[in-house]
């Protein structure tokens, strides 16, 4: 059916299938408890009534837009609705309850069974949200705008075409993310807009977040200009998902060999294959001076003076004492055969290779001579660690800097950045970010530097929860972070939040976000939390419980074509786009 237009399929009957009419049309109200607080959510639902046909049934199991014909005063126009579910009707079902006699319950379901597709006595029940928006057909083409018109009970309803949907979702020249679920055309966005007014992608664990991230920080290097993107990877992905962009890999950690860089490092099951090229690219990072440790303490801070000082108060709190004498003497001997002061620094020490070997000598023995699960012994590892640490970063001149550091680095011109800060200790995570995004807003609001920085935070229950304390340097991040949600706009420093526990975070941050990507979230509080931040139907974020890897229910107050208007689409596979990358590369 075209509606008695030619030049566009406006309306979709499914091979003259599809007839419905709007029976009911309702509020609906849910109430939940989210920490500790009740939380009730109010929304329209309509029920359309449509002739059985499996055809039809087989189609509105997948996502669709329906308009609901509507009489005004000054004409025809048609509400969209998007369907959040179906239900297959037999008339005798409806009487059909527990307390009639079981011979007569398997009578009606042996006569519903025969009926369906054949009786007039079948029909399908389609639940529909209100989008807020009308449909005007002007000369043959959809014309949408914003309505809180209300529907009219018996109105005809139909389905809206792909044509038709792409007229009301779709950008022309836009960004692609996705394919829409059930119609099978791309979903194009500003991206832009994505980037420019910060963007959160929710879903549990497995659900491709990592995956859809990266795909969507290449498409935004790939539409925008004079772009820096900056990932805060606590888990280990983004390296491998991003490696074919050869991006710089900064890292709380050191790494000596691509070997264990490649070892810390999530590597998807498909991708394994492809080791030996993933080798190969990050070897070529190493030499171009593209891995480098990341520093949060000042090399200065750290002494001769103060190991005496650690195995001082071994003796002094009496524990592992007697090796800790030995140790401070092994330390005298050391210091007054090299010459050194106690306020020698230990970079210096590092540039003596053969003074630094003896150092660590001395610690090794004293490790040896006491419990290897112990206290002391876990605080001398630390320590260890510290002078091992700042012996490679002197050793590889250049390849350290500092989360200041950083953000000069990414303020400054020269291209397309992506730089991906791998840090998988919290605590050193938090501090690394907070520090990162002050010198960022210091430097976009004294310096005045123009150019565009996305920040990408995975994880960002571990950076914004919304109980944050001091101790663990949360209540750090949170201030952080929230000031780069709440000011970054203006000055062109942005923010993607990816997180698994929505119900964790902080809701002023989340109340930031304009555009939002979600998937799976088998927790009913985060499902609520997502409903209530973003004034979202129950029953379209509850669908969400059923979305396959890779599918995610997308709404945008400024990227779609319409504001606020929730999508369900199936994202493209960027370990596709990578493994064609590395092929390339290598």
């Amino acid at each position: 059916m075209v509606g008695g237009l030619n030049k566009m399929l406006i309306f979709d009957d499914i091979g003259g299938d599809f007839e419905g009419r709007l029976r009911s049309c309702r509020m609906a109200y849910r109430t939940v408890r989210v920490s500790g607080e009740e939380l009730t959510l109010s929304t329209g639902e309509a029920i359309i009534e449509a002739k059985f046909s499996l055809k039809v049934l087989d189609r509105l199991h997948e996502p669709a837009y329906i308009g609901i014909k509507r009489m005004t005063s000054n004409g025809e126009t048609f509400l969209v609705y998007q369907t959040t579910g179906v239900s297959p009707v037999h008339f005798q079902m409806l009487g059909m309850g527990i307390n009639v006699p079981k011979v007569i319950r398997r009578e009606f379901l042996e006569t519903i069974d025969r009926s369906w597709g054949t009786s007039e006595e079948t029909w399908i029940d389609i639940l529909a949200v209100p989008t807020g928006y009308r449909m005007d057909i002007v000369d043959g083409y959809p014309r949408f705008e914003r309505s809180n018109l209300t529907p009219l009970v018996g109105g005809e309803a139909k389905i809206l075409s792909k044509e038709a949907v792409k007229a009301f979702l779709c950008v022309e020249k836009g960004s692609e993310v996705g394919e829409i679920k059930g119609l099978g055309i791309p979903l194009t966005v500003k991206m832009d807009e994505i980037v420019k007014y910060h963007s959160g992608l929710f879903g549990f664990t497995g659900c491709g977040k990592s995956n859809f991230t990266s795909y969507l920080v290449r498409q935004a290097l790939s539409f925008m200009k004079n772009i820096s993107v900056v990932i805060f990877d606590v888990s280990g992905e983004y390296l491998i998902h991003l490696l074919d962009l050869e991006p710089e890999f900064i890292s709380t950690e050191t790494f000596d060999s691509a070997d264990k860089i490649l070892d810390a490092q999530a590597i998807p099951d498909s991708l394994e294959g492809m080791r030996g090229r993933m080798k190969v690219l990050i070897e070529s990072l190493i030499s171009s001076r593209k891995i480098e440790r990341l520093l949060l303490n000042s090399e200065t801070d750290f002494s001769l003076d103060d190991l005496y000082k650690f195995f001082e108060s071994l003796v002094e709190e009496r524990k592992d004492a007697e090796q800790a004498k030995v140790a401070m003497r092994r330390l005298d001997t050391f210091s007054k055969n090299r010459g050194y002061s106690h306020d020698k620094l230990l970079k210096e020490i590092a540039d003596d290779g053969e003074a630094l070997d003896e150092l660590l000598k001395i610690i090794e023995e004293f490790k040896s001579m006491i419990h290897g699960m112990g206290a002391t012994w876990k605080r001398l590892a630390a320590v260890e660690k510290f002078i091992t640490d700042r012996s490679l970063d002197v050793k590889s001149k250049g390849s350290v800097l500092m989360p200041e550091d950083l953000a000069r680095r990414a303020v400054s011109e020269g291209g397309n950045k992506v730089f991906v800060v791998y840090a998988p200790e919290p605590i050193e995570a938090r501090r690394a970010v907070s520090r990162f995004v002050k010198e960022l807003l210091l430097l976009k609001k004294i310096m005045g530097y123009k150019r565009t920085v996305l920040t990408v935070l995975d994880e960002a229950q571990e950076f914004i929860p919304q109980k944050p304390t001091v101790s663990d340097a949360t209540e750090e991040s949170n201030r952080a972070v929230e000031s780069l949600l709440r000011q970054g706009r203006k000055y062109r420093a942005n923010c993607w939040i990816c997180s698994q526990r929505v119900a964790h975070l902080n809701t002023n941050a989340l109340q930031q976000l304009h555009s939002y990507f979600v998937s799976t979230l088998p927790r009913s509080y985060d499902r609520y939390v997502i409903a209530e931040a973003f004034g979202l139907s129950y029953d379209l974020v509850d669908a969400t419980v059923s979305l396959e890897t890779g599918e995610w229910l997308f709404v945008s107050y400024r990227a779609t074509k319409q504001k606020n208007v929730p999508v369900f689409i199936r994202a493209p596979n960027n370990e596709v786009i990578l493994t064609k990358g590395l092929a390339d590369k290598t």
